[in-house]
């Protein structure tokens, strides 16, 4: 088997790629490097470098190998940038993954999996939240993962482009043995801030203190990025077994506070850190947990690392070895 990851060289996807060829797949990378690193692909791994809304780009990679499908985790993440710049977002996250549809139908590649997000739910009605809660994108991130999630299905319908979208929550950690993590070019993470903050001496900054839940900060569903990857191969082996299109919510379940994973950080790390309290963020909500007992019980899907403990230690490995991120390998 053999299959395309875009976005191969970024956080998320890098994992990907070393399940995959843990597994015997043979693996294709394409990242434009803009936000993702040359040194998080595995050397095994053929990456081709550019951007994936460029259609002579993608004729020439379709034209070149053979694919039984497509993980597509090229896409810009932070919420309170797509705020700022919507166009951004529309433009790499949606249209540029329609270019790779239709380089996909032209080349009769017919399975896809989506790296998609809670974002398509916006503000919770319910805890936790399952796949039927309402869909209503409260920032332009969420409303361009929702719009991808709508394609996919008309391209289904149309095309019998077969796809799956994992909605999922807070990705977190490194690898256990510390070698591969976690390096954004604008971190927006909590657990990597917090790390860096301690590690510099500089304060944390806690947006929002007075939210409805047990200590005044924001509660979330942190999943281990080596869980969530586990999920994707799952994903991609029910598509090759003629899987019907479907989303699935991926996330541990458990919900946990800010502070709570500030103090995680410090008494794991033994550094210490100062938090100075900050105005809530617009747009933040109080509580997002997942409700993923769909995906446990059709794809047989359990999360083995995603305690606290164990998110924050494999992540402060990776960055007590590499202060500079992927400039220090």
């Amino acid at each position: 088997m053999k299959v395309l990851v875009t976005g191969g060289a970024g956080y998320i996807g890098s994992q990907m790629v070393r399940q995959l060829i843990e597994n015997k797949i043979s693996v294709v990378v394409v990242d434009s490097l803009e936000r993702g690193h040359r040194a998080a692909v595995p050397p095994s791994a053929t990456l081709y470098i550019g951007d994936i809304g460029n259609e002579k780009f993608l004729r020439e990679i379709f034209s070149a190998q053979k694919f039984d499908a497509v993980m597509h985790f090229a896409g810009y993440i932070s919420m309170g940038e797509s705020v700022a710049y919507p166009g951004k977002y529309f433009r790499n996250n949606t249209t540029h993954t329609l270019t790779l549809l239709d380089a996909m139908r032209a080349a009769g590649v017919a399975r896809f999996v989506f790296s998609s997000s809670a974002g398509v739910y916006g503000p919770p009605t319910q805890i936790p939240i399952s796949e039927n809660h309402p869909r209503a994108p409260a920032n332009p991130y969420g409303e361009s993962k929702w719009m991808v999630e709508q394609m996919l299905a008309r391209y289904d319908a149309a095309h019998q482009m077969r796809s799956i979208s994992l909605r999922y929550f807070n990705a977190a950690g490194a690898t256990l043995d510390g070698a591969f993590g976690e390096d954004h070019p604008d971190e927006t993470h909590i657990i990597p801030l917090a790390l860096r903050a301690g590690q510099e001496g500089k304060p944390f900054q806690l947006f929002g203190a007075d939210y409805p839940t047990r200590d005044g900060a924001c509660v979330r569903d942190y999943i281990h990025v080596i869980d969530l990857c586990a999920a994707h191969l799952l994903a991609l082996d029910a598509l090759m077994h003629g899987h019907a299109t479907a989303a699935y919510n991926v996330g541990s379940g458990r919900g946990y506070s800010n502070r709570e994973v500030v103090a995680a950080v410090q008494k794991i790390s033994g550094l210490k850190i100062e938090t100075h309290i900050l105005p809530r963020r617009p747009g933040d909500v109080s509580e997002l947990v997942a409700d993923s007992s769909r995906v446990r019980a059709e794809f047989g899907w359990t999360p083995r690392v995603s305690d606290l403990e164990t998110i924050v230690q494999s992540a402060y490995q990776w960055h007590h070895a590499h202060p500079r991120g992927y400039a220090d390998k």
